[in-house]
């Protein structure tokens, strides 16, 4: 309830709880542009009413932010409540989400690119499966749509080489960048999506993060899929 009323939403519970027309950001309120899924309620609640990122426990205030997998932009949005002075870099692969993520981070303080993030910089397919916040990217899809990706190394020297806070939530994407060991050593904080699907388990998550220097300090699991926050230790 706090949460709601930061934001200035009413809020009671999720299963009655109904898109606003604008959310509550410091002293004004902004307009949202949503698509009509409801995808988009399940992360307004998760980002603003809920914060399962984490953003009201950071123990810093964060300079530069990067948020992969940014879909209509409500993680950015409540990273702005909480950090205002703060750079934000937002990717998503969608075209079909993107003119939501531009119009609801229009104002000051954001970058987007309409790029997925990957081990390297190149170019992937993008394949929806039902919401568009579940949108994957692969590397070959017949009849889906081509899109740029650019390294997850590109995306760090884009905040200037230093990241204070990445969030990630790429749909299964995580994998290939843990392949990619050096621009992780920029990231100081992380909130993380990450997606087993049957192929994976959380052990594997575990070593992946802890061999690129991060502790987990923080897990809600879920079936094939969960929430993790973690501090780079190098």
């Amino acid at each position: 309830m706090r949460n709601a009323k930061r934001f200035g939403v009413k809020f009671f519970r999720r299963g009655t709880f109904k898109m606003p027309d604008q959310i509550r950001l410091g002293n004004c309120f902004t307009k949202l542009h949503t698509p009509a899924e409801h995808g988009a309620i399940h992360d307004l609640v998760s980002c603003f009413i809920e914060d399962e990122y984490g953003l009201s426990s950071m123990p810093i205030q964060p300079s530069t932010i990067l948020d992969i997998g940014a879909n209509i932009g409500f993680f950015a949005l409540a990273a702005r409540s909480y950090f205002p002075s703060s750079t934000i870099h937002c990717y998503e692969p969608n075209p079909r989400i993107v003119p939501f993520l531009n119009q609801n981070l229009s104002f000051n303080g954001f970058k987007i690119y309409p790029e997925a993030v990957g081990a390297m910089n190149g170019h992937v397919f993008i394949q929806e499966l039902g919401d568009s916040n579940q949108a994957r990217t692969s590397q070959s899809g017949e009849g889906a749509a081509k899109i740029s990706q650019s390294s997850l190394e590109l995306a760090v020297e884009r905040l200037g080489g230093k990241v204070d806070l990445a969030k990630i939530d790429c749909e299964g994407a995580e994998w290939e960048m843990f392949t990619s060991p050096m621009p992780w050593k920029s990231i100081r904080y992380l909130r993380m999506e990450y997606h087993l699907w049957g192929k994976h388990d959380f052990s594997q998550v575990r070593s992946n993060l802890e061999n690129l220097g991060f502790k987990i300090t923080h897990h809600t699991p879920s079936e094939g899929w969960g929430i993790i926050w973690a501090t780079n230790n190098q």
